[in-house]
């Protein structure tokens, strides 16, 4: 497509449609070089509204029995609120059920009730890190659980990077799953 569009801006093209101009008119053929630069259509070159009357009836309605109805297919304005039992869900979401008293440091989940904990993977997919956001209280605390932790589970030896105004650690490598794991058992 790119060299038909290039073809049909060439001069070449010019030369060619005077020629078939001349071809047209002898065998009632329209050139298809021509059609290619021709825009078929844009917001700004349909009608302007003019009447409600040429479109299809309609009534404002003040009633709040029929808006119910409106308001089903509307999407929420908030994310609905989960249930914050402790169950398993098919999807393998699960509530958090610490609250932030319950420990020395404390993981806020986000605004979609997700775990703060993200996979960045850069220089070509060479280097992974796992970080995890939104901490608060003592991160150093929770930093040395989490190497034990993870260091039991995989058996390596692993980088770790403490960003206390941020409230991020970030563990070189791909730990998602096991640090996900870990903060369930905590209950975040």
């Amino acid at each position: 497509m790119a060299a038909l569009r290039l073809f049909a801006r060439s001069r070449l093209s010019t030369i060619i449609l005077r020629s078939s101009s001349q071809l047209e008119l002898r065998n009632n053929v329209s050139p298809i070089v021509y059609q290619i630069h021709k825009r078929w259509g844009s917001f700004k070159s349909s009608p302007k509204y003019i009447d409600s009357a040429q479109y299809a009836n309609y009534e404002v309605t003040q009633d709040p029995e029929e808006w119910e109805y409106v308001e089903r297919i509307l999407k929420p304005k908030l994310v609905p609120e989960p249930p914050l039992q402790d169950t398993n869900l098919p999807s393998g979401w699960k509530p958090p059920t610490s609250k932030p008293g319950d420990h020395p440091y404390y993981i806020h989940r986000t605004k979609s009730y997700m775990q703060p904990v993200y996979l960045y993977i850069g220089y070509r997919g060479l280097r992974r890190l796992t970080t995890i956001r939104k901490i608060d209280g003592d991160i150093w605390l929770l930093r040395t659980e989490l190497k034990k932790y993870l260091e039991e589970n995989t058996g390596k030896h692993i980088g770790i990077r403490v960003n206390e105004l941020s409230g991020q650690i970030q563990f070189r490598g791909d730990y998602v799953t096991l640090v996900k794991k870990w903060c369930d058992s905590k209950g975040f």
